[in-house]
């Protein structure tokens, strides 16, 4: 099974006591316990440790994990502060990701900023109630940035992963599709 590991923080990994810089594909076997330890760069922002047992499903403040499918697992980390009581620093640079950025968008409200990433066949064959719609059902969107073809997971609210592509024409979405 592969580990991938994602963050939105410049940080780096012990994982059983072994050093990486990057976690983006780790073999493990599914059911080994693994401890991934997260030592983020920025002085502001504090370590801390996650058990892994086998390839179950995680959820807390700090870190989410999540089976995608047989051979793949995501854990996606989050910043820990050192303020306990207060709201977080929101200075969240947006992703690269355009179908991130447009996941982002449309679950933020901003339907013309999103209808302004896609194609002009595109937005001639889809209109804002169906953009919002399509991403209804899903609580977070994933870039499966292992594997080439611009693929990505959207993930529902009881957990399960779906395996989407996107094409890109001329700067725009040009392609939204369920592989699963």
């Amino acid at each position: 099974m592969e580990l991938h590991i994602q963050s939105d923080f410049d940080c780096v990994y012990s994982i059983n006591g072994e050093f990486y810089e990057r976690a983006d594909s780790i073999t493990m076997s599914e059911y080994d316990v693994a401890y991934i330890t997260v030592m983020p760069l920025k002085f502001s922002l504090l370590p801390y440790t996650v058990k892994l047992i086998g390839a179950e499903n995680i959820k807390s403040e700090l870190a989410t994990g999540i089976r995608l499918s047989s051979n793949h697992y995501l854990l996606s980390l989050a910043p820990r502060y050192s303020i306990v009581y207060g709201c977080a620093p929101s200075n969240q640079t947006p992703s690269a990701d355009p179908v991130m950025r447009l996941f982002s968008l449309v679950r933020n409200g901003d339907i013309t900023a999103a209808m302004s990433m896609l194609s002009s066949d595109l937005k001639t064959a889809i209109d804002p109630t169906t953009l919002r719609e399509f991403f209804a059902p899903y609580e977070r969107a994933v870039a499966c940035n292992w594997e080439s073809g611009n693929k990505f997971y959207l993930i529902d609210k009881n957990g399960a992963a779906h395996l989407h592509s996107y094409r890109i024409t001329d700067g725009f979405i040009d392609d939204l599709t369920e592989l699963d």
